[in-house]
């Protein structure tokens, strides 16, 4: 296993966002390697194996003990697959994760929500600010270039109402042939793959597979990184290109109107996107196309990954009160390009916003 490379040199310690909250060794990304390393011990007693199978879950998968690491490990991979073990042998520890599951096994989205629903919010809010979008909603037989695929936080969280409006604007505004899945959209996987379910993650991907390949799209594009992963690494798409909205836009536009602030903006890279995905210019990129006056902060995670707000949300408040604390954050509005990370900020009350409002901005004022 490649968790026995690990020469518990300490640098996963000092970028580690659980041990800086936490401060015992036991949450940090060695501890865990070194537990991992003498498991034989650890199961002779009961209650040491199930709190170690507890502190699989004490962590974001923010992906910086990966970046650090001198010996190569990939822990990222190492968290996954012991989740994954952990929760199958042990499911009676985990029973907080079953309404999570069967929401995904029943209607498909993380809120145990219709189905139906994944549109209609929405589409309610929008149509009447955007002529025409009911008939960017996918019907079989229905084609275009672009699928856009919303995942379970844009679709049904009214925190990102601003965002897909914003997001409606910019694709109307490109004059871009898109269409969204709408209630044909299944959870992209992604919780489940975080929980180690990849079985349950790949009857989801398989749907979205089919309806994709079915609009003939040649692009599919999504504001979350988690989304990402999943249809970028997981979904096995032929012939279908998986991009950030970032990435997209970004394509578009050699050059965009100065953007108009009073204030410096901070930008927040997402953990996914930044690290897992190394998306790192075409954030930036955009800013600078429109001039944006931002200063880069420490690239740490905000506490919202990795199930943490589900397993421990008083640890994953502690993260981002302390992010924002260390980073003066509460001083400027804070930018990013992920609904999990806009949801985490905004729970801080944190005034945040997305690179993509930015975008619909300078677009509108360019009057296109």
């Amino acid at each position: 296993m490649s968790y026995d490379r690990c020469v518990r040199c300490g640098s996963c310690l000092k970028i580690c966002p659980i041990f800086d909250a936490m401060g015992e060794e036991q949450y940090s990304p060695r501890g865990k390697n070194y537990l991992l390393q003498i498991m034989d011990e650890i199961e002779q007693d009961p209650e040491a194996a199930k709190e170690f199978r507890k502190l699989l879950f004490t962590c974001t998968m923010c992906g910086r003990c990966k970046e650090t690491c001198s010996s190569d490990v990939d822990l990222l991979k190492v968290w996954h697959e012991q989740r994954g073990k952990a929760v199958q042998e042990n499911p009676e520890e985990f029973a907080y994760l079953g309404p999570l599951q069967n929401a995904l096994e029943n209607v498909q989205n993380i809120y145990g929500l219709d189905p139906e629903d994944r549109a209609m919010f929405w589409l309610d809010e929008l149509e009447d600010e955007i002529p025409g979008l009911a008939d960017r909603v996918y019907e079989p037989g229905k084609t275009a270039e672009t699928m856009i695929f919303l995942g379970c936080l844009m679709s049904f969280r009214s925190s990102q109402l601003d965002v897909l409006r914003s997001l409606f604007t910019a694709l109307e505004k490109d004059g871009a042939d898109y269409m969204v899945m709408g209630s044909e959209e299944f959870c992209c996987g992604h919780p489940l793959y975080l929980m180690g379910d990849d079985d349950g993650a790949s009857e989801l991907r398989s749907h979205n597979k089919s309806v994709i390949q079915d609009a003939k799209a040649k692009q599919v594009v999504t504001c979350c990184p988690g989304c990402l992963i999943q249809l970028k690494e997981h979904h096995n798409l032929e012939g279908v290109e998986a991009l950030h909205h970032t990435e997209f836009f970004d394509r578009r536009y050699e050059t965009l109107p100065e953007l108009k602030q009073e204030k410096e903006f901070a930008y927040h890279d997402p953990c996914e996107l930044h690290r897992v995905l190394e998306i790192k210019k075409e954030p930036r990129s955009l800013l600078d196309k429109m001039k944006a006056n931002y200063r880069d902060i420490e690239p740490s995670c905000c506490g919202g990954g990795g199930l943490l707000r589900m397993t421990d949300a008083n640890l994953s408040d502690i993260i981002i009160e302390m992010r924002a604390a260390s980073e003066g954050l509460r001083e400027n509005t804070v930018l990013t390009c992920c609904p999990s990370c806009r949801e985490q900020l905004l729970s801080n009350n944190l005034e945040t916003k997305d690179i993509v409002e930015l975008l619909a901005e300078v677009l509108e004022e360019r009057g296109d």
